[in-house]
Order: C-alpha cells, then structure tokens, then sequence
C-alpha cells in the first residue's frame, strides 16, 4: 500500500510536475525521497524564497504548476515571500511544507506557527493533506495554481502522516470548474469596434492576463487596425517592440520615464484593457481614466464596473475582429510621446553629465544578446531601466516581480527559467544590494546545470530609495555601502565573472559570457555606475 508522501510524489507526477524546488529538513525527507522515486528531481536551493521564486517561473513556463518544497517553522515562514510575490504577479505555484502532527498536543509549541492562517490570505487555496484521500487536495491545489488567473495554492503535510498509508475512498477525479460565462466573441468584438469608432486617441494597453498563445492573433490585430499600444512589465514580448508594423508607444506601470507614459496614458481618451491586471501599476490613473476592460478570467472584475466590462475568450474574439474592418484610421496619435521615448533610449535625451548612462547598458546587450534570450530583473533603479527600455520581440522573455516587487527575484526566476528553456539564453539584471541578497545561489545554478549570464549594476547604493529621499528633501540616509566584488564572489561560487566599464567591454563581455554558458558555466559581468546617473530616468 502507498505512503500518503507516495500518493503525493504520484499525483504530481501525472500533472507533469518534473521539478520541484526546495530545502530538506527532517521533517519534509519522507517526502523529498518520494519525489525522487517518482522521477521528480530535487532541485536544492540555498534560501526557500529563492526555491519558490525559481518554480513559479519554471512552472508557468512548463505550463503546470512550480512546486516548492519546505519544512516546518522557519522553513515555512521564509517561503512565505514567494508565495506573495506568486499571489500578486500571477504565478502557478504549489508550495508544500512541513507541520506539527496533529497528534502532538497543544503545548508543544516549538516551531509552531498558524500556518494555513497565515497563508490563506495569500494564496488560492489551503489544505492539510492526511491520509484520507491524499490525492484530492493535491488535486485540488493543482487546480487552483493553473486556473485563471494562476496563483499559489498551499499544502501541509506532517512527518507523521507523510509514512502512514494512504486510505483511498474516493477514487473519482475532480473536474476543473468551468469559468465564468464569457460573452460571445463576435458581439464582444463588434462592442469593442464601436468603442474605438468613437475614440480620436485610443490607447490598447496589454496586461498579464494575455496568455502568450494568443500573441501572435494580438499581434495581427494590432498591426491591420494600427492600433497605439503599450505593455505592462509583465506582459513584455506579447507585441514585438521592434516591429515597425505596431505603433508601440511604451511600457506603463512605474518604469522608467514613468511620467512621460502616464502622459500618453493622459492623453488617451479611451483605454482598452486587453487583459490588463491593476496589480502591476502603482499609480491609481486606471481607476480614473475610462478604461474598457477586455478580460478572460475574472482576475479583476470583482473591482470593476459591469458597464466597461468585456468577459470573453481572447482567442476567439481575436478570430472575430480579423473578420471586421478597422472602424477608422489612426495616425500615431502618440507621436511626440514616442519621439521622445525613442530619443531617450537612444541616449539622446534625458543623459547623465558624465560617466556611462544606464541606457547604453541596455543598448550594448541588445546588440549582443539574440532576440529569444529571457530576461529576468531584480527590484530597484535597474528593473525600471530595462523595464521600459529593453526591446522585448517574444512572448515569455521578460520576467519581472512587480505586483509585489520583492528584491531577490532576478536571480531566483532566472534559474528558473534556464531550467525550463536549457536552449534560451538567460539574463539576469541586479542591483549589487539584490546581489547581495542572494548571490550564494551562484552555486546554485553551477551545480544544477543552469548557466546563466548576471548583470550586476553595482552603484554602491539603493539608489531608487536614494533618489527618492532626495525628492522629498531628505538627507541622504542609510542606502549606501561599501563596493562588492561580484566578480571574486562569482569565483568563489566556481563561475566566471568579468567587470565592464564601457559599452564596448560590455558587448565584448556578453559574447564572452555567451561562451561560457555554452560550455555550462555561469557568468557575472559587473558594471560599475554613478548611481546619480539614474535620476534622468526614474
């Protein structure tokens, strides 16, 4: 008869889970070893943040649900941060850890902590899994991390019952609940034609609730109405932003010149929200502004007016607006805004007085890196720099926490990624204070198999807070430290690393770091910058 931990390891299985993420600790083993006759490997991590982090990006890449496995107590709370990062950016992960049998009493309080009510907040669903019918909260968790919008679920299983056998009563499956109605796509795209017939500057701003199999219908439409269009972070890559037939007009969403795109967002007399998500803007302008929202899961529709609501299937109201004519014409409505985008990216506008400007940096790995590389970015000045200006031209290559905005993530969801796309180069963009955050889990990613490139911006500060304490007249306060060496640090994790001053050592270090993953190594290129040269931007 199967273990309940058996049962577990088998019903992740058959769900396609490959991979899981993690930590051991003693009381999670009976578990680990189950995974591991199951043929899911155990990828071991440093910090359970950074094991979360990596399998929800691995997870929405693989289509299934990332797995992230912890014990009890500390285990459990230092997870906690990738299941909200998970929870406010949207992505499928199924955390499991540890807990305190039941049969224990009420007053053995060691490494006790309320833990479902901890989670619950911030996850879709929560549930201890016994040995009643193991395999039905499995179900039912998995469902929850892969339904619409995705999510994290949360499961705790004890030491004690991972070894007891399972006591299967009910062997029926448990269906997928069907969503909520959607509207029919052909009224829906009629709707949404008569709305931009009557708009002079319609601005289609694409979100995160946009799957990426619906990209290249997006990108059809858009280009035969030429319709202006602008991206969340998130959802970078849906649109080619090198292609000259989309009049692509920006990134919103706190970026980089954020004031610039909250214009064009001003000057907009309609906004079509095709799965845009209010999670990844941290400005209230959607709250104001008249927005049509055009979504397929109900990921905010509890918020918003019924009246400018759209609830249809993207794939087939794609398919009906490519039966319908452009209702009039568009004549880059946003032009000045994009005039000046381009001229700041060009590093023509907006540039430091001296020393390297943070959109050289960009410049220099784009020319380098080929289309298809991901890449990943960590929380500070350099998510809003390569937010707003690194040309994303493919679905699923830009990966940023930004509902949450935790630091920590860059590297995390770039081992991640390298682990579900082993072909695709991978770029992960740090602070050195994110750096320092994680930067042990360099070994990580060497012993894993998961060559990574790490660009470590090293401006000896948290130079966003920085700047913003400047803004507000404040001294400058507890945001410096002392320089680290990201390249000896990289040594002595056994990669390579190199340190580039200049766009020309830049792109020379990209192609050497290219080399390097190839041969399976992972590589740190260390850029040091005037923190002061962000302030043109952000």
């Amino acid at each position: 008869m199967a273990t309940v931990a058996e049962v577990v390891a088998q019903e992740l299985r058959t769900a396609g889970v490959d991979r899981a993420f993690g930590l051991p600790g003693g009381e999670v083993l009976a578990l680990i070893d189950a995974l591991r006759r199951a043929g899911i490997a155990f990828t071991l991590c440093r910090h359970e943040a950074v094991a979360g982090i990596a399998a929800g990006v691995y997870g929405k890449l693989r289509r299934t649900a990332g797995v992230a496995v912890a014990t009890l107590g500390p285990g459990a709370a230092n997870l906690l941060l990738a299941v909200s990062n998970a929870w406010l950016d949207r992505e499928p992960l199924l955390a499991i850890t540890a807990d305190l049998p039941a049969s224990w009493p009420p007053s053995h309080t060691h490494q006790r902590l309320p833990l479902h009510d901890i989670y619950r907040p911030v996850t879709k669903h929560v549930e201890a899994v016994t040995p009643l019918d193991p395999h039905r909260p499995v179900r039912r968790a998995l469902i929850a991390c892969t339904r619409e919008p995705l999510g994290p679920s949360y499961l705790t299983l004890s030491a004690e019952d991972a070894v007891r056998p399972a006591c299967i009563l009910h062997e029926e499956s448990l269906a997928l609940r069907p969503a909520a109605t959607a509207q029919d796509a052909r009224v829906a795209a009629e709707e949404l034609a008569r709305r931009l017939a009557e708009a002079e500057r319609p601005l289609v701003v694409i979100g995160l609730g946009v799957r990426p199999e619906n990209a290249p219908g997006l990108r059809r439409w858009l280009a035969a109405w030429h319709l202006p269009v602008a991206v969340t972070p998130k959802a970078k890559g849906l649109v080619d932003e090198r292609d000259p037939a989309i009049d692509f007009v920006g990134v919103v969403g706190g970026m980089a010149i954020d004031d610039l795109m909250v214009e064009a967002v001003q000057q907009a007399d309609l906004l079509v929200g095709f799965g845009f998500d209010p999670v990844e803007v941290d400005k209230t302008w959607h709250a104001h502004r008249p927005v049509l929202w055009v979504l397929e899961s109900a990921q905010a529709t509890g918020l918003l007016p019924r009246r400018d609501l759209l609830l249809v299937d993207h794939h087939a109201l794609l398919a009906a607006l490519g039966e319908l004519a452009p209702p009039r014409r568009w004549e880059c409505p946003f032009q000045e805004v994009q005039a000046e985008r381009a001229a700041i990216a060009a590093g023509k506008s907006r540039a430091p007085a001296q020393g390297l400007a943070p959109v050289r940096i960009v410049e220099a790995l784009a020319a380098v890196l080929p289309a298809e590389t991901i890449v990943t970015t960590d929380v500070g000045s350099h998510k809003y720099l390569f937010g707003q200006f690194w040309p994303s031209r493919h679905p699923e290559t830009f990966w940023m926490s930004n509902g949450l905005s935790g630091m920590g993530y860059g590297l995390a969801a770039a081992i991640g990624a390298k682990l579900a796309r082993p072909a695709a180069p991978v770029l992960a963009v740090l602070g050195d204070g994110g750096f320092s955050m994680v930067c042990q889990e360099l070994e990580t990613a060497r012993r894993i198999g998961a060559p990574v490139i790490v660009l470590v911006i090293a401006d000896r500060s948290y130079s966003l807070i920085r700047i913003g304490q400047e803004n507000r007249g404040l001294p400058r306060y507890g945001v410096d430290f002392e320089p680290i060496d990201s390249v000896l640090v990289a040594q002595a994790c056994g990669c390579a690393g190199t340190v580039a001053r200049t766009p020309d050592e830049l792109a020379a270090a990209a192609r050497q770091a290219l080399a390097a993953n190839e041969a399976g190594l992972p590589f740190v290129i260390e850029v040091p910058l005037d923190p002061d040269a962000y302030r043109p931007i952000v």
